[in-house]
């Protein structure tokens, strides 16, 4: 399987060069325009391909070693998955749709943080590509780390329930101050910091339920924390789907091709943050209200007031 995920990721990549166009230069893009609109980010490409190699490689030295027991088949599938995510989010038409539409660019940052990330972080893709490296490499990788105190703490910190969930949050709310998404949506280097921020922060966020290793949170902790997302993520979807007025100025004069007015493009964008993302919270908040439902008498009560009184100054 690992196999096919290389050729499959390489023929993409081989079939997108030859009718690349990148993403928001020139005139807006029109719907006639639209299938030929694939953008030539060879940074994507390539970081893709890289990532499949080492991971497929990864994989294969783990198998021969300890069988399927560190990345399962279900691991490799959401790996392959989140790398589809990325590739249809950044390089397919919906890239440069996102140039005129704000409800298509809503989507992409919706693939990037509720589709791409968590798949990545299920995908367990750090065992992996240390599996790839040679066995010198590899321990000269944890010798390093051991040795960066300052890292580490740093590390723990972002991510912790707290820090990850306050990085997440801000991050989705100051890229949605009017002044920086029109910014973003004019200049690339902002926009490809924007993504950056989108994606690095939902891979912490994400991160904290469903790490593959270590101490996992409580299930009480899990679902305040899954819970606070739901609730933030319904405020401003709300306030963008409930405007009376448009908020940003960068889709002004592109999205009449599309038979929408800047303020209807807006409240789809808005609708699309307050249920689609919803449900993927909420798909991830349900089975670990299940878990603790499921403990003995007494005990999911405990459970969820030592995750209130762990949880105080704490988002």
């Amino acid at each position: 399987m690992t196999r096919r995920l290389v050729g499959l990721v390489a023929a993409s990549t081989l079939c997108l060069l030859p009718n690349a166009a990148y993403a928001h230069p020139g005139a807006a893009l029109e719907p006639h325009d639209l299938w030929r609109a694939w953008s030539a980010a060879p940074g994507v490409l390539l970081g893709c391909l890289v990532a499949v190699a080492l991971y497929a490689r990864g994989v294969r030295v783990i198998r021969r070693r300890a069988g399927t027991r560190l990345v399962s088949p279900w691991r490799v599938r959401s790996f392959a998955a989140a790398i589809a995510a990325l590739l249809i989010a950044l390089v397919s038409p919906l890239d440069a749709l996102a140039g005129s539409l704000f409800s298509a660019h809503m989507v992409q940052h919706l693939l990037l943080m509720m589709v791409a990330a968590p798949l990545l972080v299920l995908g367990d893709p750090m065992t992996a590509m240390l599996w790839a490296l040679p066995p010198r490499g590899r321990r000269g990788v944890g010798l390093w780390w051991r040795r960066r105190r300052t890292l580490r703490a740093v590390w723990r910190a972002i991510a912790s329930p707290g820090g990850a969930w306050i990085l997440h949050v801000v991050a989705l709310w100051i890229w949605h101050v009017p002044a920086l998404y029109d910014r973003a949506v004019a200049d690339g280097a902002v926009h490809v910091l924007e993504h950056l921020a989108f994606l690095g922060t939902a891979l912490l966020f994400w991160w904290v339920p469903f790490k593959a290793h270590g101490r996992r949170v409580g299930g009480g902790t899990a679902l305040i924390y899954l819970f606070g997302a739901v609730l933030q993520g319904t405020i401003l979807g709300a306030l963008l789907a409930l405007a009376r007025l448009p908020l940003y100025t960068a889709h002004f004069g592109t999205t009449r091709a599309w038979g929408l007015t800047p303020l209807e493009d807006q409240q789809l964008a808005g609708l699309l943050m307050w249920v689609p993302a919803g449900f993927v919270y909420l798909a991830a908040l349900v089975p670990l209200a299940l878990r603790v439902l499921r403990q003995p008498p007494g005990q999911g009560v405990r459970v969820l007031a030592t995750a209130g009184v762990s949880a105080r100054g704490t988002p």
